[in-house]
């Protein structure tokens, strides 16, 4: 084994400013060359290192919050109880790297490499090769972005992906037993051969994914988003697959007429409708009463509900894709972790429920994580929404009054903001790429 190399922190600083000076295009910058060295417990926060070989390096305990290390090569580079905190590694090199027990929480890995890295070395009796799979067990990557990345065969085990975005992520053959995808999106993935033994995928969303040959056997799959095709895979027998409770939509007038005698005596007589889990794709609810109802994992796929009230209402974890929520009336109501991927929320409101219970306390809507990609919130009101982690990629939010929202760590790549109002919102804790 190749002895690291030491580097005292007057060299380390010389190298560290040569290569922002080539990040920068100043004169007098110089690619940071710092593979087999020991660099295990430094402080490398914010520093602007895409492009610097890693190689085979030892980046133990070290830190590297905020850190730019876009295309940086970090090939078996050992990054255990790293500190990647909110780091770009964009298309990073980190094929046959160990990140065991590492914080990527809210760190960018999109097209980052984490395939099988081959290690070359000569001990006198000639070159051997050392096939080394990339190692990310017990890490923490909560919302992180692994969009696109290169995962296949990968070490995964017992590590936390709570509403990560891996959508398009090749993770055939990897080994993800026992971990969290709680929230994640795995749209497109491939997933193929991949070992997802009693890992927890509730609320996942996986349309497009491809399971083949995959083991879920004791997985987590309740409240999950899973095509109608893969939900008769084999790979899925052994699974807790996503509720469904039949019946529902046979009875749904009636629900809907004892809710009304609810609603407008207070909940006195009649009963609040209780649509959890039930499949009402393609409803037709258009100007219909649903303040306050359950309607938590309810699937509205492409529902009609343009000028609903649904003020109130509990529809966290649920399917709204490509439903008509136009002019709705959303004050405070959860939807949380909910996919409302291209919905129509067009002047609808989203803003605080106002007046609530004897104190009159104010109740803002609630979208934390929740997946508006391509969404049309046109004029929407979403003042004071708590939209933290929250997913606009695509989004148009023209004219939207987003006044005093939260929106630390929400996704506006791509979003159309042009006319939204954003007092009061601090958008400095958001991920900005907007149109």
């Amino acid at each position: 084994m190749t002895e690291l190399k030491s580097i005292t922190p007057a060299e380390l600083n010389a190298v560290l400013r040569a290569h922002e000076k080539l990040s920068k295009k100043q004169p007098g910058g110089r690619r940071a060359n710092l593979s087999f060295h020991d660099l295990s417990d430094l402080d490398l926060s914010r520093r602007l290192l895409s492009l610097a070989d890693f190689s085979s390096s030892s980046l133990q305990h070290a830190s590297l919050v905020e850190a730019s290390l876009v295309r940086a090569t970090l090939f078996g580079t050992d990054l255990r109880t790293a500190n990647l905190r909110r780091a770009d590694l964009s298309h990073a090199d980190l094929r046959g790297a160990c990140l065991r027990g590492a914080d990527m929480t809210d760190a960018k890995l999109v097209k980052a490499d984490m395939r099988e890295g081959v290690m070359a070395h000569y001990d006198g009796n000639g070159m051997h090769y050392d096939h080394k799979n990339a190692e990310l067990s017990a890490a923490l990557a909560t919302r992180a972005d692994f969009s696109g990345a290169k995962l296949s065969s990968a070490f995964v085990m017992r590590t936390d992906f709570s509403d990560a975005i891996l959508r398009d992520a090749s993770l055939t053959g990897a080994d993800l037993r026992n971990s969290v995808f709680t929230g994640a999106q795995l749209d497109g993935a491939d997933l193929s051969g991949s070992n997802f033994i009693g890992a927890n995928l509730a609320g996942a969303s996986l349309t497009g994914a491809k399971i083949d040959q995959a083991d879920f056997k004791e997985a987590d799959l309740t409240g999950a988003i899973v095509d109608p095709q893969a939900l008769k895979s084999p790979a899925l027998r052994e699974a807790k697959l996503p509720e469904s409770h039949a019946g529902v939509a046979e009875r749904l007038e009636e629900i809907l007429a004892a809710h009304r005698v609810w609603a407008s005596g207070g909940g006195k007589g009649g009963k609040q409708a209780d649509l959890r889990h039930a499949d009402l794709s393609g409803c037709d609810l258009q100007e219909v009463n649903l303040a306050a109802a359950l309607m938590a994992s309810v699937v509205l796929k492409q529902a009609l509900l343009a000028r609903s009230v649904l003020a109130n209402a509990d529809l966290s974890g649920a399917d709204l894709r490509t439903a008509d929520l136009a002019e709705a009336d959303l004050r405070g109501t959860r939807l949380e972790r909910a996919t409302l991927n291209g919905a129509n929320l067009a002047g609808s409101n989203l803003g605080p429920l106002r007046g609530v219970g004897a104190g009159g306390k104010s109740l803002p809507s609630l979208l934390r994580f929740a997946r508006l990609r391509g969404a049309d919130l046109r004029g929407a009101n979403l003042a004071e929404a708590q939209l933290e982690g929250a997913d606009f990629e695509g989004a148009d939010l023209a004219h939207a009054n987003l006044s005093g929202a939260k929106v630390a760590n929400a996704r506006f790549h791509g979003a159309k903001l042009s006319g939204a109002r954003l007092d009061g919102a601090n958008m400095n804790e958001a991920h900005l790429r907007a149109d």
